[in-house]
């Protein structure tokens, strides 16, 4: 495994993340460092860095230095963006920097576009999809074409730049509004023109995270989790005028809302509000992900083309597993079981591809928490699946995929508050699929791959299962046999567990 510090200098925050990754196979952050810096704070078109903000900025990177150091980082790795790249003294910033000690390296506007969109094509998935990526002096957006970067563009509104440049009064005036409202929509009606129907609408940044987690507090959602979310846009433009019609002090006692991000998020709710409007989408699907996270893939994914995941979903949940429980030859020997049981039993559950996807990805994972202890592992494991954001999925399949481990060994299927987010027929889904994977669980109980497979007899009313091997599979088959009544009530038939010898002349 290696580390790496990945170093963001932006407009409003500095921050650091701190990796560890094997390349081509797995990842996982170790640490976060953040400082407010508000870099852009004073800065007018072509003007210099104001010398607080510069001397703010210099000791957030003298402490992420002194970090990397401490942590002995394998490679530190610095940008910076808006703020730093249009300022008159952006390269005395980089000077500085390098004096002490750390390699700043700014990021031109589109190269920042391409370097988020690499973020939401390995973090979410999509494969058709616009960006918006705001932060403190500017916000991009970008066009995506199957996973890839199509087109895109750079605007000077960033949260801390239109604050200061626009809104005036505490709370701001109505007229001040309205004017950053059309300066925002004289800027991006043009290039939504200029490119067909917007579908999946992706927002980066801290900015649209603070929102996300105000809505997600006032609704009642029942996820812990930001990335994947999708914010309505209604909603999302109820929440811009409300924040804007509040005092600062109003704003920080929110709840869900960074208190140091009082002061400009009034501006920048406005100006994703407009962007959106103008984007004409229902809602926003919020990432996690952003500009470090881009930075990093080129490390993670060196070999591969463009550094894309060539399957986000299926790495998504190895990369869970190697990180806990890292147990290949039974997890996939577990699947391959679970999956036989599936397509053999496709005409008596009526499932699909999704189901049997969703199926073979929780057998990968079904023992993570075995990482916390045995007794009680399935518990654990629901905690740890849902304890982060798993990239390709979205919030109703990670919550199925962790029922599915809680459920893999025993206790009887329950959507366990999550209602919400649960689609009608995902507890007849659940139990179905949670029956084949505890069946394929006790028939690999051993855990030496000695029933080497299944056939499956239908007769009647009646489900046989039928263990191959090539030695004594004893242990599994009464196993499997005191743990199939779950399978049986899914499918409304009598399950019984043989060992092919059983049943052979």
């Amino acid at each position: 495994m290696k580390q790496i510090a990945i170093v963001d200098v932006g407009s409003n925050t500095a921050k650091l993340i701190a990796l560890a990754y094997e390349p081509g196979r797995r990842w996982r952050q170790l640490d976060e460092l953040r400082a407010v810096v508000r870099l852009s704070e004073g800065l007018e078109a072509g003007g210099a860095l104001q010398r607080k903000p510069f001397a703010r900025g210099l000791a957030a990177l003298r402490t992420f230095a002194s970090y990397a150091r401490a942590a002995g980082v394998d490679d530190l790795v610095a940008t910076t963006t808006s703020a730093v790249r249009d300022a008159s003294n952006g390269a005395d910033f980089v000077a500085a920097a390098q004096a002490i000690g750390v390699d700043l390296r700014v990021l031109g506007g589109e190269e920042e576009a391409r370097t988020g969109a690499l973020a939401v094509a390995n973090g979410l998935g999509v494969r058709d999809a616009v960006t918006l990526d705001l932060g403190g002096g500017s916000f991009q957006l970008v066009e995506l074409r199957e996973r890839r970067w199509h087109r895109g563009g750079s605007w000077p509104l960033g949260a801390v730049r239109a604050t200061d440049r626009f809104l005036h009064g505490d709370p701001p005036k109505g007229k001040s509004l309205r004017a950053l409202v059309e300066a925002t929509r004289a800027a991006v009606d043009p290039w939504f023109a200029a490119g067909g129907p917007v579908g999946t609408f992706v927002g980066v940044g801290g900015t649209l995270r603070n929102l996300a987690n105000v809505h997600q507090k006032r609704v009642g959602y029942p996820l812990d989790l930001l990335h994947g979310y999708r914010l309505p846009a209604a909603d999302l433009a109820a929440l811009a005028t409300e924040l804007a019609g509040m005092t600062t002090a109003q704003r920080a006692a929110v709840a869900g809302l960074n208190r140091d991000r009082a002061d400009i998020i009034a501006a920048g709710a406005t100006v994703i509000a407009a962007v959106v409007a103008s984007a004409g989408v229902p809602e926003v699907v919020v990432s996690g992900q952003g500009l470090r996270e881009g930075l990093f893939y080129p490390y993670l994914l060196p070999d591969a083309p463009d550094h894309l995941l060539d399957d986000v979903r299926t790495f998504s949940v190895l990369n869970l597993m190697r990180q806990y429980h890292d147990d290949p030859a039974h997890n996939g020997h577990v699947r391959a079981l679970a999956l036989t049981l599936f397509d053999a039993l496709a005409g008596v559950h009526g499932l699909g591809p999704a189901e049997r996807e969703l199926l073979g990805h929780a057998a990968w994972i079904h023992d993570v928490g075995m990482a916390v202890d045995y007794y009680r592992h399935e518990h654990h494991g629901l905690m740890l699946t849902l304890g982060r954001a798993l990239p390709g999925f979205d919030h109703r399949e990670q919550v199925l995929l962790a029922l599915l481990v809680r459920y893999h060994r025993k206790g009887t299927p329950s959507v366990d508050g999550f209602e919400a987010l649960l689609a009608p027929g995902d507890l007849a889904r659940l139990t179905t699929l949670a029956g084949m994977l505890r069946l394929a669980e006790y028939l690999e109980r051993g855990k030496a791959q000695r029933v080497t497979g299944v056939d499956v007899e239908l007769d009647g009313d009646e489900v046989r299962v039928l263990a191959r091997s090539e030695g004594d599979v004893h242990v599994e088959v009464e196993a499997a046999s005191l743990r199939r009544d779950l399978l049986a009530a899914a499918l409304g038939r009598r399950v019984t567990v043989l060992g092919r010898d059983e049943v052979d002349p």
